[in-house]
């Protein structure tokens, strides 16, 4: 996904550049959204996945894409849960989707979470400076799992910032 930036008010009456996320460039019209919509989507997010308003990358899948399942990392889907515990699997209280939990008895997706699902979508920002479950998450995901699940047809979408 390209870098895009919005032109923006700064106060004064003077205007500045801003750096749109992931998020919301998926928003607006071009092949970035082309490329989501209509697939059935899964997103393994956290706090941190949000757009330039704040909105949780999980109201802005739901409500413009097929969002139909949500992947919970460590410290849960919301920010909930304690480091080190872990996260059972449940529904979400705001979209009804299920949360499969990559932080309980699995730390990666299985087949049978990644059943109907066209693209999995991963945003949660991550500062890389030392090794922490999230960027191991995505590396298993990238490298080891989703190459050894048997589907040739699930794309991986980053939403960077």
């Amino acid at each position: 996904m390209k870098r895009a930036e919005a032109t923006c008010e700064t106060g004064g009456g003077r205007r500045g550049t801003m750096v749109l996320t992931g998020v919301d460039v998926i928003g607006l019209d071009g092949k970035e959204r082309e490329h989501l919509m209509g697939k059935r989507l899964g997103l393994i997010t956290n706090p941190t996945g949000v757009a330039k308003n704040l909105r949780q990358t999980i109201d802005v899948l739901y409500k413009d894409f097929r969002l139909v399942a949500l992947f919970s990392p460590e410290h849960g889907l919301r920010g909930e849960v304690q480091d080190a515990l872990d996260i059972p699997e449940y529904l979400d209280g705001s979209t009804g989707l299920p949360v499969y939990s990559l932080y309980g008895a699995t730390r990666k997706p299985t087949s049978q979470m990644l059943n109907g699902i066209d693209t999995l979508v991963f945003d949660i920002q991550d500062i890389g400076v030392r090794f922490y479950s999230y960027i191991t998450l995505q590396w298993f995901l990238l490298w080891r799992h989703v190459p050894n699940t048997g589907r040739n047809s699930l794309c991986l979408t980053g939403l960077t910032r």
